[in-house]
């Protein structure tokens, strides 16, 4: 018999008032796991390379581009 079937076997016998303590302490402490990501090893070259293909290559300068973006936002509308 597991552990948890050996706790729910207990949680039987219990008044539903502490059974709802229990309840709310296990919320706590499963609110208090930290969930830890698994680290991406992926190079310094390929995190540019997918950096650099988000924008297409239109020839333009970065300078031209600059100039682009301020125009859009800053262009008073006619």
């Amino acid at each position: 018999m597991s552990t948890l079937e050996k706790t729910i076997n207990l949680l039987h016998a219990l008044p539903e008032s502490q059974v709802e303590v229990i309840y709310s302490f296990v919320q706590f402490l499963s609110s208090q796991q930290k969930i830890e990501k698994p680290v991406v090893e992926e190079s310094l070259d390929d995190i540019f390379q997918n950096l650099v293909g988000v924008l297409p290559d239109t020839g333009k300068t970065l300078e031209e581009y600059r100039e682009e973006r301020i125009r859009e936002r800053y262009e008073t509308a006619d």
